[in-house]
């Protein structure tokens, strides 16, 4: 027999095996709810009813040195943030730019940034075979630190402490 032809056959053949060998149930569905985000939604300190967008807030990851940009210079009134599955605290700086230029040469210039950093317990649930495991959060506690300007967020409401899913907001920011 032709070498060439067997090593064909053993390629169909491994193919063919490892295609039929995948389930339904192997492939996590896109509407499964996974770890949840946290749901924060921004009003004004003067009319606590009315959602308000702070103007170009950027907010950055603060892991041990290292500082990531989750968003850069949005106007949002509700934002979603991911915290940490493997620790029990997150922390993020969140700061107000008054102007729209980033390349802001202005020496009167100062960007205001607030240090949100939120504590939590964590708990794995079982999803399904597919998914295996997410994560939810309990007990949210936020702290809350000014810079140098002092803090431009006035205060805060926790909705919902218990993190379990996306529906709703858990954190009412007031600034």
């Amino acid at each position: 027999m032709n070498t060439k032809y067997l090593k064909n056959l053993f390629l169909i053949g491994g193919l063919l095996m490892l295609f039929s060998s995948c389930q339904r149930d192997d492939i996590c569905a896109e509407a499964t709810q996974t770890t949840p985000m946290m749901v924060m939604r921004f009003y004004d300190a003067s009319d606590r009813d009315q959602p308000a967008r702070p103007t170009n807030l950027s907010i950055r990851s603060i892991v041990n040195d290292s500082v990531k940009t989750l968003y850069r210079r949005i106007n949002q009134d509700s934002i979603v943030i991911p915290l940490r599955t493997n620790q029990n605290a997150t922390t993020y700086s969140f700061t107000i730019f008054d102007s729209d230029n980033e390349e802001e040469e202005d020496d009167e210039f100062t960007p205001n940034t607030d240090t949100l950093t939120f504590t939590y317990g964590t708990e794995e649930v079982y999803i399904n075979r597919a998914c295996a495991y997410k994560v939810i959060y309990n007990s949210l506690k936020l702290t809350i630190e000014g810079g140098e300007e002092g803090q431009w967020i006035d205060s805060y409401i926790i909705e919902e402490p218990n993190i379990e899913d996306e529906t709703q907001a858990h954190i009412s920011i007031f600034y």
